[in-house]
């Protein structure tokens, strides 16, 4: 392939792997990683519209609780209001365009921006504005709100006030985990990070077992082998590989997660359910804990990772000294597994870059990226087609 294709061009090269076979379907094409053109049809097509994952509901138990983030283009602040509403709605003042929150935490009282104090209630409406003409009517104005969704006890918003219900193109995944009770599990810590890669190639890395005996040789295979990876058939909007365990191991902690969930079967206690939430939330789910992602990209080789544990309710220590001792162990257990996956992908990402770069076959382990290719290609059908369409000169 040339190292410089049209976006047109890497439509149809995007549209003509995801038709392949599971049986001969190869790696995404490299230029879909390195374009800059293709990440801008992207953040249209996709970011404009899909659901994105932003923490988990008891992150926002309280009247107050929030978190600044970034979804596409778009900053967007994720906040339970005075009435218990869970909101999403822009962090953009609605005066100048300054960004009105930082970071995560509680606000005690109002949204107030740090340029020119206008001043909001927790839903969104302007309520302080001064040295504004008398003919100006603080009742007009309002922060636009996004479409907020709980689906497991994760929160996922999307821009797109059109954009169809994420929760039943999930049920079969939904079926899948049932007996886990997810909506009970319990934040333990989060960290956010930016990594150097491109945002598809860490999905696909977080989702495929296929790479465990090499890239983790001395950390994960030992407990969840290769051998024992199986990538399940998906589907349009996810994509789903179940990771054996060795009974008494563990590559994430030392200590045991003792836990206490009667629906659980025995195969279930000894595996963990792997998935990608497409596009950008990526979640490993076992017993007693979750370990999952949810990226943004910063450009085409840059991804601001959000991401964290949460924990089966009984599974760590009450004692609030014990319990934070047991988060920074599992934190530094994940950390390690991170730090070999980094240099890896985000060699990828300039490897892309190369004249002789070209997508190989993939393995049975990695049809999960075979389904990721798939959802890609669906988001940018419609570009597709008009490229399909155009008449030859």
């Amino acid at each position: 392939m040339s190292p410089r294709m049209s976006v047109d061009e890497l439509l149809e090269a995007v549209a003509r792997n995801a038709a392949l076979p599971d049986e001969l379907a190869e790696a995404t094409p490299p230029q879909v990683y390195t374009s800059p053109e293709f990440l801008e049809l992207e953040l249209d097509e996709i970011f404009n519209h899909e659901w994105f994952c932003v923490g988990r509901e008891d992150e926002y138990a309280a009247p107050g609780d929030y978190r600044a983030t970034t979804i596409g283009r778009d900053p967007v602040i994720v906040l339970r209001d005075r009435d218990g509403i869970l909101r999403a709605m822009s962090n953009v003042c609605r005066h100048r365009m300054a960004s009105l929150l930082e970071g995560a935490g509680n606000i005690r009282g109002r949204i107030s921006c740090p340029y020119h104090a206008w001043t909001y209630n927790l839903d969104g409406q302007l309520i302080g504005a001064a040295h504004m003409r008398e003919n100006f009517n603080k009742k007009d104005v309002c922060l636009p709100q996004f479409q907020v969704e709980i689906w497991q006890g994760w929160v996922y918003v999307s821009l797109d006030p059109a954009a169809a219900p994420l929760g039943p193109r999930l049920a079969k995944l939904s079926e899948r985990l049932e007996n886990y009770q997810l909506s009970k599990y319990r934040t333990l810590f989060r960290a956010e990070e930016i990594w150097d890669t491109n945002w598809k190639i860490l999905v696909q890395n977080f989702t495929e077992g296929y790479h465990l005996f090499v890239a983790h040789a001395q950390t994960i295979e030992p407990a969840m082998p290769t051998r024992l990876a199986n990538a399940m058939h998906g589907g349009a909007a996810y994509s789903l590989y179940e990771q054996g365990r060795v009974p008494g191991k563990s590559y994430e902690r030392n200590s045991d997660m003792v836990v206490d969930n009667p629906l659980l079967t025995e195969e279930e206690r000894n595996k963990a359910v792997l998935s990608a939430i497409f596009p950008c939330h990526v979640m490993s789910v076992t017993a007693e804990r979750t370990f999952w992602l949810s990226v943004q990209p910063y450009g085409v080789d840059k991804v601001k990772v959000f991401w964290g544990a949460d924990h089966y309710p009984g599974a760590v220590p009450d004692d609030p000294e014990e319990r934070a001792a047991y988060a920074a162990e599992l934190k530094a257990g994940f950390d390690r597994i991170n730090d070999e996956d980094k240099p890896i992908i985000g060699a990828i990402a300039q490897n892309a870059k190369a004249l002789a770069a070209k997508p190989g076959r993939l393995s049975p382990k990695e049809r999960t990226i075979w389904y990721f290719q798939q959802f890609l290609a669906a988001q940018l059908d419609q570009k597709a087609v008009a490229v399909s369409c155009r008449p030859t000169s």
